[in-house]
């Protein structure tokens, strides 16, 4: 009898004792929300992303660590369990009191896109990068099949056409536009003037105006003809007023004039004014940002007429660059962005 008093005993300590290392112990669940969210941030070196997040912390209390770099700085490997692997190489104009002075390995759970996947050459041209970020399904802003599909022209403006089908052409007004494959299917354009534009190319280039067919266009598709590259065609809007701008983060709007003397707004010098947000902008915006599955950050260029009109033209993604004196406020709105979708993937 005594023997069996003494083994309850001993298993009653250890139980005890169980309870005792379990209560002292972090659950699974309390560990995890202790760890930080890592965000890469792809942007310009000359950003200051990381004095943007300094300090901030989640509902749960969960840090922020940020790294920024370019896209031609990345390599990626990535799991199908969702891992990623970000291996970036040393900036050329590294921020001092960061790490991007050296190699650096980073595994981010969170992503922002602020610069455009592709440039000019195929040298410029990152996308295996973005497929690699698309392959761990990491959450971002924008959605990286947003960036994705705002890669290409045609795509983009065929999902801008399918708002114009929905609202009708008088509550979205897009521009009529032309695509052709290839140099030998351009038998039938826009009636003249009109601005061509040759594959995904951005910021002015790959666009020429031509005002008449005998304006050197059979030239133009001569020399297309060394190229394997998409064309889309639009009518020129000769009566142009300015140019406008509606910038879109998360609830935050903005709007901007501006005028200029190059036929291609973006190109030469030019007046930019901020002028206030019309309920006809905040709707644009507002119908744009429902794209691909939401566009948190987007911009929408339009051209205005003389006689008030206005033409949409395109949108830009979350890589849409911000105006100058209203940059640091519009990081600001952004970063604020970013903590709210945050807050929102640990309440789920």
């Amino acid at each position: 009898m005594g023997k069996n008093k003494q083994e309850k005993q001993k298993s009653k300590d250890k139980k005890d004792k169980s309870k005792d290392k379990s209560a002292s112990s972090p659950s699974s669940s309390s560990a995890a929300t202790s760890k930080p969210w890592n965000v890469l941030i792809i942007d310009s070196d000359d950003k200051d992303w990381y004095s943007m997040f300094d300090g901030k912390i989640t509902a749960s209390g969960r840090k922020i660590v940020v790294e920024r770099s370019r896209w031609e700085n990345m390599m990626i490997s990535a799991t199908s369990s969702g891992s990623c692997i970000v291996n970036i190489r040393p900036n050329k104009s590294p921020k001092p009191g960061t790490r991007e002075d050296q190699f650096r390995t980073f595994e981010p759970n969170f992503v922002l896109v602020r610069k455009l996947v592709r440039g000019l050459t195929p040298d410029d041209d990152y996308s295996n990068t973005l497929f690699g970020l698309m392959y761990a399904c990491l959450p971002s802003i924008n959605s990286l099949e947003s960036v994705h599909r705002c890669l290409e022209r045609p795509v983009l403006y065929a999902a801008l056409n399918g708002i114009k089908n929905k609202l009708g052409a008088d509550k979205f007004p897009l521009i009529p536009q032309y695509y052709y494959s290839q140099y030998n299917t351009m038998m039938f354009t826009p009636e003249f003037p009109l601005v061509v534009k040759v594959g995904y190319a951005q910021a002015g280039f790959g666009k020429m105006l031509f005002k008449s067919s005998d304006d050197g266009f059979s030239d133009f598709k001569g020399v297309l003809a060394l190229h394997k590259d998409y064309v889309t065609a639009e009518p020129f809007i000769p009566d142009r007023e300015c140019d406008i701008r509606i910038q879109k983060i998360g609830d935050h709007y903005r709007v901007y004039k501006r005028i200029s003397s190059n036929w291609k707004g973006n190109v030469g010098s030019s007046i930019i004014e901020e002028i206030e947000v019309s309920d006809q902008h905040r709707f644009w915006a507002e119908e744009c940002g429902k794209l691909f599955g939401g566009m948190e950050i987007l911009t929408v260029d339009t051209i205005r007429t003389k006689d008030g009109k206005e033409y949409i033209l395109e949108i830009n993604d979350s890589a849409s660059g911000f105006y100058g004196p209203n940059e640091k406020e519009d990081m600001g709105h952004v970063r604020d962005l970013i903590m709210d979708r945050l807050n929102q993937l640990e309440a789920q």
